[in-house]
């Protein structure tokens, strides 16, 4: 459900990387221009770095930045992930790793922007948001400027179709059935579900062994590419029925991406059926926030301002509303302790229902900034609307 009525000026986005720029806001208010250089001073065993980057995603990246200092990725830590197809910057750092190694890096489609020394490591979420320029191809931008006044600087803060998996849009679903302890329907979801698999030898075996259970051949017909469902293979190869062990052979941040996708698909149907309803009201359990550098804040109370509303988890106070929808499913907020698999358990928390286009502009090209978590495909989507 879209906040504006006005058609959309349709069109593509992500044409090329060059038509989707992503500029990194640091937490003082720093934006990490493309082609620019930072540095600063300090001391101690990690080192800060800005990486710039094009067409790679930033775990590929920094596998890769891993591979050509000979050393392990698990050093390196950034802010959150940035999109694969498209120019972006970010703040990265790495564990006693001299800045000198890291600055000579020659790395086609990769830069580093500058280096220097910090006693703390790059945490996730360490950021303020970032800053966006996106060009849409073949739009017909006539309602450009009517979409803008109807948002009046802001948009649903949906989660992006991104946390639902990049392409085979399963990963809630997966979440779903593990908070259930419908292990066997998770895994056969995750190892089988060819839909929008854009692998063609992927597909085949995913297809393979939906037909078979055969996981002996599976491990022979599964891509090199597909770590994670291999590693639940070999489990199962030896484990015919032990689905939740094969989980438990995936690392627990893929696990909890699971969880947390399928928290958000409950917040996306909550505040879809919200804007439906007409205007949005604080209702039982809410609270306003203020901002911080123009962003809104979570952690600041406030007797206006943006309302946030609830991730449920177990330790969510529930209202009448989000009663109904996990009744909807079959499941109440205890679900989410996951007493089958304590070590993924969420205990929820609060995003705003609203997110700001700040320093919203258009001259052919759409500029705006938006607040860490929130989704520029989003903000496009009230544009774009197709």
């Amino acid at each position: 459900m879209f906040l504006s009525k006005t058609p959309g000026i349709g069109g593509r986005l992500k044409s090329t990387p060059e038509d989707f720029i992503v500029e990194e806001i640091a937490p003082d208010g720093t934006v990490y221009e493309i082609g620019k250089t930072f540095s600063k001073e300090g001391k101690g065993k990690f080192t800060h770095f800005i990486l710039q980057k094009k067409d790679w995603s930033t775990s590929s990246a920094i596998l890769e930045i891993a591979k050509r200092l000979n050393t392990g990725h698990k050093r390196f830590s950034s802010a959150g992930t940035k999109d694969k197809i498209a120019v972006t910057t970010q703040r990265v750092s790495a564990f006693d790793i001299p800045k000198e190694k890291i600055l000579s890096l020659k790395i086609r489609d990769i830069q580093i922007n500058g280096a220097w020394y910090s006693e703390d490591k790059v945490r996730m979420g360490g950021l303020l948001g970032n800053r966006f320029t996106i060009r849409v191809e073949d739009a017909d931008d006539s309602n450009v400027e009517k979409i803008s006044a109807e948002l009046d600087g802001k948009f649903p803060n949906y989660f992006g179709e991104q946390r639902f998996g990049s392409t085979r849009r399963n990963t809630h679903i997966i979440g779903e059935n593990i908070l259930k302890e419908g292990f066997e329907s998770a895994a056969k979801t995750f190892l089988c579900d060819s839909e929008g698999e854009e692998n063609e030898l992927a597909t085949d075996a995913r297809k393979s062994l939906q037909e078979t259970n055969d996981y002996g051949k599976a491990l022979k017909d599964y891509p090199k590419h597909l770590r994670l469902e291999r590693k639940m293979i070999a489990h199962l190869e030896k484990n015919h029925e032990d689905f939740k062990g094969a989980f438990r052979m995936l690392p627990r941040s893929t696990l909890l991406l699971f969880i947390h996708a399928f928290q958000s698909h409950l917040f996306n149907r909550m505040l879809s059926s919200r804007i439906k309803e007409g205007p949005l009201e604080l209702e039982e359990g809410e609270y306003f926030c203020g901002e911080t550098l123009g962003f809104p804040d979570t952690s600041k109370t406030d007797a206006e301002g943006w309302i946030c509303g609830k991730i449920i988890g177990y330790r969510t106070p529930i209202n009448e509303r989000e009663k109904a929808i996990l009744e909807e499913y079959g499941i109440t907020k205890e679900h989410f302790m996951m007493k089958g698999m304590p070590e993924i358990a969420s205990k929820g928390t609060y995003r705003t229902l609203l997110a700001p286009l700040k320093n919203f502009s258009y001259d052919g090209v759409f500029r705006f900034e938006l607040p860490s978590g929130s989704y520029a495909t989003v903000a496009m989507g009230e544009f774009i609307k197709g």
